[in-house]
């Protein structure tokens, strides 16, 4: 009877350990505090030191939530767990710790064993307890396995197949028009070619080009550059500004070639 009570508790306490070594595996991180709830500084006795180390020697990827992290835990801090060393009560010459592990969301995906020391002194009992604490995952055989559990997507919005009337698609011709003159009234009164040509004009570099603008001050013209030398097209004109000669002038094509006009442009 007595062996079949061992066995069954033997067999308890194996499975449990295995479905905690499964959980620990999803998780790619640990992020560690720089200070203990118990600690009255910052990484006393380096204890928060410590335990990185610890984590870190025996293969798991460790920081603290101060350092530089990666790029994917940045994004998506459900990557890692949450460590916490805890202080349990003892007695009159005993030290207590336990490492806990949170997930996100704040569940406690793993406990440590009971580390304890009996030192006098404050640093080394702790060191002692955290390091006899830390056995549980030194023994674990840890190794990253990607969950997609584990990783928080943001929902998609779900895109309704919904097919339309024919009419309801199709855009009036009234209404296309309608826009087309819109913009080209817009475009109208962004760029005045009803231009003095003899004014001076001053050219501010704009992406592909330049735009002209006059005196009070508005711009009066855009000009694109092509891969001819001080050979620019005239926006929204059958037209070119060119240098010639060392004098810029303007020449538009509206069927029939007119006669050039000179242009005071200033670069």
């Amino acid at each position: 009877m007595f062996k079949k009570i061992v066995f069954t508790i033997s067999f308890i306490l194996i499975s449990f350990y295995g479905i905690a070594q499964k959980n620990i595996n999803n998780y790619k991180y640990i992020i560690l505090p720089t200070s203990f709830e118990f600690s009255k500084s910052e990484d006393q006795y380096q204890l928060n030191s410590l335990l990185k180390f610890l984590f870190n020697k025996y293969g798991y990827e460790a920081y603290f939530g101060t350092d530089d992290l990666p790029e994917d835990l940045k994004s998506n801090r459900c990557l890692a767990l949450n460590a916490e060393a805890l202080k349990n009560k003892g007695g009159l010459f005993k030290t207590k710790l336990e490492i806990e592990l949170k997930d996100c969301f704040g569940n406690i995906v793993m406990m440590s064993q009971e580390g304890q020391s009996r030192e006098k002194e404050y640093k080394k009992a702790y060191t002692e307890a955290l390091r006899n604490a830390f056995e549980t995952f030194q023994n674990l055989d840890y190794k990253y396995v990607s969950n997609e559990e584990t990783l928080v997507e943001t929902p998609k919005p779900k895109v309704e197949n919904v097919k339309q009337p024919i009419a309801e698609v199709n855009t009036p011709k009234e209404t296309i028009a309608a826009n087309e003159k819109k913009v080209n009234e817009v475009i109208t009164k962004e760029v005045s070619t009803e231009n003095n040509f003899s004014d001076l004009h001053y050219a501010q570099e704009i992406k592909n080009g330049f735009q002209l603008v006059n005196s009070e001050p508005r711009i009066v013209m855009i000009l694109l550059a092509t891969a001819a030398e001080n050979v620019f097209i005239v926006k929204g004109k059958n037209a070119i500004v060119f240098k010639e000669d060392g004098f810029w002038y303007y020449s538009e094509n509206n069927g029939e070639l007119g006669e050039r006009k000179s242009m005071n442009i200033k670069f």
